[in-house]
């Protein structure tokens, strides 16, 4: 292309500068490709010192420019490649008088293509009521500005105190080598603080102090529900090699976990921008193409924050989660997992030591417990090989089965404990339910292996197991059924009898989400069709009245008769109200009107035991469902227990309204 230009445009500009214009102004305008079409000249038979063109430029961000432009033409003499003769020989040949405005025609000797990126308000996450969980909010970032200050002895002392900061931290901001006229922030304060409490910094003026105000997206409700809502991290260099930046520059902060992640597209709005000719001095001269901002728009989720604050209250600093779920709509509730963190860290900056400490903790404080994590379900699978048993395996509500010390259903080379060494007689399904009696579940799951080995995995498959829940917005995990052909595929062996009966009681290679659990337990309590989790209610356009609202999407019914639920819900009933029932003593007194199970169940791969508690309230007409699940413990109902109760009473007691 260079070879093109007039030898006089030549000199104005070398080859190298010629193409680092070119190409700055591409990476600039996001140009990815031009087109162009030459207009015939007015007069064909007459020689013309210019071409008319009109030229298509397409860029990823601006759409496509269309200029209308002229290339004026010079006639130089060109010298023809070497012949034979003492004479080098030329012909006359027109070439380009370039000048900066045939790249755009808005340039000229001085000016320079800019991108300037117009940032829309970022989408705000708020709970059912309407209360922030993630917002763009003012700030008053407290900084010096070294020109001003005249004791800098006073002004460290004054801020140490006022910000509550180490001498030492304040010191290094104040002598900080940086040109004497900036302004250095030396402490955020938190979002919401009340308005004297800044005052008292703007009064340090005469110190050197000063206040800025500054859009951040704050977490105002600090580490709670973080893992559900996410935070923000600056944008990196792979993203922004990706058609899909959308305008992103180096410094921008894009979701990064969380529905800030999962989401970004709706909270983050569509950037625009000007594409414009600067002066040197920094004022646009012309613009070139402009695109407008849209705003993001408003995430309004079904968790309710005080039972979310209820949950997290309650699960404590024990490793585990929590998830409460509103049976009557399938909403949720609450998602409660531990270890946490705090999103706003993200967003002021993460030391080092902050960063490594989340990052080595063994405890995994960025799993989503409530998704994606997956462990054997115990005792609380139960459910499943009742309705697979009553529907499939010819037992019958009053179907009684021996609870015996041992159970020797496999044969005498292969005995398997009851969790209890008592000997519990006879039991109906209901009552093995109370009980949590292992023989009673051993003997149904394996007279369903011996009429079809696959009849307990496809029963735990139309309870929601081994796939997502399909909650709206966030990643989980699958967890695995396991079935003959799994075991083929994955472990290189057969199915075994021992197989059906070690997953009769929820255990063997089976895994679960707690997500899982209480969902397969919200549609016992209500109806009876496996829906998918409503997370979110709603999405706002906050510059027009336009809502698009979600609802619970049915997944299928559960593959039970009337009779069959109806054993299963007396059951459930019957483990907390029954002095026979293996959480009769956690709820004694209760206020509520509870059905739930247990669960210990064995984890060879993790090491510990896992204990879980899913009950609903109340049982004429649920409007809660709350599991509690820990990744270390003894006993489900003595440690998972009180955590439930303390979630249904709180609810229970507060609530009237329907979702």
């Amino acid at each position: 292309m260079y070879e093109l230009l007039s030898g006089e445009a030549q000199a104005r500009i070398d080859r190298e500068k010629f193409m680092e214009r070119y190409e700055a102004i591409a990476e600039q305008a996001t140009i990815t490709g031009i087109g162009f079409q030459v207009r015939p000249p007015a007069s064909p038979e007459k020689e013309e010192a210019s071409v008319l063109v009109i030229v298509t430029i397409h860029t990823s961000f601006f759409g496509d420019i269309v200029q209308e432009n002229v290339i004026p033409l010079a006639k130089e003499a060109v010298v023809l490649p070497a012949s034979p003769g003492p004479r080098p020989k030329s012909r006359q040949e027109w070439r380009v008088q370039w000048s900066p405005s045939l790249i755009f025609r808005e340039l000229d000797g001085r000016t320079l293509v800019r991108f300037l990126p117009k940032v829309p308000r970022r989408g705000g996450i708020y709970d059912r009521k309407g209360r922030e969980l993630a917002v763009d909010a003012q700030v008053a970032v407290i900084g010096i500005v070294p020109d001003l200050i005249q004791d800098k002895e006073g002004v460290i002392a004054a801020l140490s105190e006022a910000l509550n900061l180490p001498e030492g931290e304040v010191r290094a901001k104040v002598e900080a080598d940086l040109p004497s006229y900036y302004f250095i922030p030396v402490k955020t304060l938190p979002y919401g603080i009340p308005a004297g409490e800044v005052q008292k910094f703007r009064d340090m003026v005469e110190l050197g102090v000063l206040v800025r105000e500054e859009t951040l997206r704050v977490y105002p409700q600090g580490s709670m529900a973080a893992h559900t809502v996410g935070y923000m991290m600056e944008v990196t260099a792979e993203q922004l090699q990706k058609p899909a930046a959308k305008g992103y520059r180096e410094g921008d902060k894009v979701g990064a976990f969380g529905l800030e992640e999962q989401m970004e597209e709706v909270l983050a709005g569509e950037r625009g921008g000007t594409l414009a000719a600067i002066t040197p001095e920094g004022t646009t001269a012309r613009t070139i193409a402009e695109k407008p901002a849209r705003p993001g728009k408003d995430i309004y989720l079904a968790i309710d924050l005080d039972v979310q604050k209820t949950a997290e209250a309650a699960l404590g600093e024990r490793v585990g989660s929590i998830v409460v779920m509103d049976p009557r709509d399938n909403s949720v509730l609450a998602l409660a997992s531990y270890p946490r963190f705090d999103p706003n860290a993200f967003i002021r900056g993460l030391t080092q030591a902050e960063f490594d400490s989340l990052m080595n903790d063994e405890r995994k404080p960025f799993l989503h417990r409530p998704l994606l994590a997956t462990y054997p379900p115990g005792s609380t699978f139960k459910v499943v090989t009742t309705a697979a048993g009553l529907e499939r395996g010819g037992f019958s509500p009053g179907s009684t089965i021996h609870c015996s010390p041992v159970w020797t259903g496999l044969g005498p080379d292969f005995p398997k404990n009851n969790w209890q060494t008592v000997d519990r007689g006879y039991l109906t399904p209901a009552q093995g339910l109370m009980a949590s009696c292992n023989p009673v579940f051993y003997e149904m799951a394996l007279a369903l292996d011996q009429i079809d080995e696959n009849i307990l995995p496809e029963f735990a498959r139309a309870f929601g197991y081994g796939r997502p829940t399909g909650i709206n917005a966030l990643d989980e995990a699958p967890g695995v059924v396991p079935d003959p052909q799994w075991k083929k595929e994955n472990r290189g062996e057969p199915w075994y009898s021992g197989d059906s009966v070690n997953m009769g009681i929820g255990q063997g290679f089976l895994l679960v989400t707690p997500l899982q659990i209480a969902n397969a337990y919200s549609a016992i309590a209500d109806g009876a069709v496996l829906r998918e989790p409503m997370l979110i209610k709603k999405i706002a356009e906050p510059w027009s009245a336009a809502i698009q609202e979600f609802t619970a999407q049915e997944i299928n019914p559960l593959p039970v008769s009337p009779g069959t639920l109806e054993a299963i819900r007396e059951g459930l009933a019957m483990v907390i109200q029954d002095p026979g029932g293996t959480s009769y003593q956690v709820f004694a007194g209760a206020p509520v009107d509870a059905a739930g199970k247990s669960g210990t169940a064995e984890d060879l791969a993790f090491g510990s035991d896992h204990v879980f508690f899913v009950a609903y309230a109340n049982r004429s007409a649920p409007s809660i469902v709350a599991l509690a699940a820990l990744e270390e413990g003894e006993s489900g109902s003595r440690e998972a227990g009180p955590m439930v109760r303390r979630i249904l009473e709180s609810y229970v007691s507060g609530t009237s309204a329907s979702p």
